[in-house]
């Protein structure tokens, strides 16, 4: 026993650890034990015979024993007689599922599961989903990864409970997945990177957050999504670029990362271009905070910025990643003046952006061209951060670093403020996706 920590039973032969409540114990059971030691706690005292029974079953494949664990799974499944609170089978094999457990999505569903993952760490092809994975009634989180999920529009799919949906690398087709999220009329979050559709059509009356990955995307298009609060793009696409079309999303509050390079955002019936004005048919006034990215080094892409920030008036909140799409056009007076030009008109950088981080900062001189704009007309900026990733810093002398940090220093804001230059490291992609759609995080693009 550590030094300090209290004894399970006193000299009386008293039971501390046996007279915790029953929810208590549910809870040390659930969330402090494997599964393997859960089902030994029926022989561990009469007090806690039951408890195995009548907890909610917890079970990750990866917590039974791996040489044992393709036979485990299968009988765990069967033989729990209580409720099943999370399934979660990354490691097992599924085709020995199958063998020994046949009715396996009928078992999850009678034992009203409430949170399904099956996500396989080590895939090897795309196997069809059982369709009885589709009508588990109970389900308020369900992950699929490496799943073909085809023929649905034919098949009855109810997930009335369904809250959360993740599909990682599945194939679908357009009209599959539209008749997916219609059978879940409380979905709040969708997360969803696919081998297609090539053309994903998103309505729903309930979403709040989506997060799509575009590599394999032509098309993308928010139809009607009243409640959507939230939109995150990731993933750039393959081939020459994605069209990105919002329609009716009135409480769309984020959005990012759009790409100047890759992106040709429509609002309703109006395609952004490099020469698209502030209008009231192309503006999505609820936006508040938005990331872009963009190459400074490529007129183009600045026209570009300008237009997309024309299209939210309204952003207090702006998060700018500083990107290398090609080779870059050298600084020159003539391309300073056409950049300030350009963004001058920007009615949301002169008097609604309040917080402002460059993210991927490297210190070029039309970085700073950039920054002297913003020091000098950002009307109402309160707070500028400069990311620098630390793997670019580690690769740069010490010269070159104090001359940015010094270069920082010198410019003058009009609103008093210091720009405050970070070295972070690159946030993984898995942690990027689990912020993103936390919706208790209110900025998913804040370092």
């Amino acid at each position: 026993m550590a030094d300090g920590a209290a004894p399970l039973s006193t000299a009386s032969g008293e039971d501390r650890l046996g007279a915790l409540h029953d929810d208590l114990l549910h809870k040390i059971i659930t969330q402090y034990l494997p599964v393997t030691e859960a089902f030994r706690t029926a022989a561990f005292s009469k007090r806690w015979r039951h408890l195995w029974c009548s907890t909610p079953l917890v079970l990750r494949d990866v917590d039974l024993p791996e040489p044992a664990r393709d036979a485990l799974v299968p009988r765990v499944l069967k033989e729990h007689p209580g409720h099943f609170r999370s399934v979660i089978l990354s490691d097992c094999r599924l085709a020995s599922l199958d063998l020994e457990l046949p009715l396996w999505p009928l078992v999850l569903a009678e034992k009203q599961t409430q949170k399904l993952d099956l996500v396989p760490s080590q895939p090897d092809t795309l196997s069809r989903i059982p369709a009885g994975i589709l009508r588990c009634g109970s389900l308020k989180e369900l992950s699929l990864g490496y799943w073909a999920l085809l023929d649905l529009c034919g098949v009855n799919l109810s997930l009335p409970n369904l809250r959360r949906l993740a599909l990682v690398t599945v194939f679908i087709s357009d009209e599959d997945l539209e008749h997916l999220i219609s059978a879940c009329p409380v979905l709040e979050t969708l997360q969803l990177n696919s081998k297609r559709p090539k053309h994903v059509r998103l309505r729903s009356r309930s979403l709040r957050c989506a997060l799509v990955g575009l590599s394999m995307v032509e098309d993308f298009e928010v139809v009607d999504a009243p409640l959507l609060e939230r939109l995150v793009l990731f993933l750039p696409p393959c081939g020459n670029g994605v069209s990105v079309k919002i329609g009716y999303a009135g409480e769309l509050r984020v959005l990012g990362h759009l790409n100047t390079r890759f992106h040709r955002l429509q609002i309703r019936d109006n395609v952004i271009s490099p020469d698209t004005m502030a209008s009231i048919s192309a503006v999505i006034p609820s936006v508040k905070i938005l990331a872009v990215t963009v190459d400074f080094g490529v007129l183009w892409e600045v026209k570009m910025l300008g237009s997309f920030l024309r299209c939210f008036p309204n952003i207090d909140t702006l998060h700018i990643e500083s990107a290398l799409h090609g080779p870059s056009v050298a600084a020159s007076g003539e391309h300073h003046a056409r950049f300030l030009q350009e963004v001058c008109s920007v009615e949301c950088l002169r008097s609604h952006v309040k917080k402002m981080t460059i993210h991927k900062f490297r210190g070029d001189q039309n970085e700073f061209e950039f920054l002297s704009f913003i020091a000098v007309n950002a009307q109402e900026l309160q707070s500028l951060n400069v990311v620098l990733q630390q793997e670019i810093v580690s690769s740069t002398d010490d010269d070159d670093m104090n001359e940015t940090r010094d270069k920082l220093q010198c410019l003058q804001f009009r609103t008093g403020i210091s720009g405050v230059l970070l070295v972070l490291p690159t946030m993984g992609l898995l942690s990027s996706v689990k912020k993103a759609t936390d919706l208790t995080f209110d900025d998913p693009f804040r370092f």
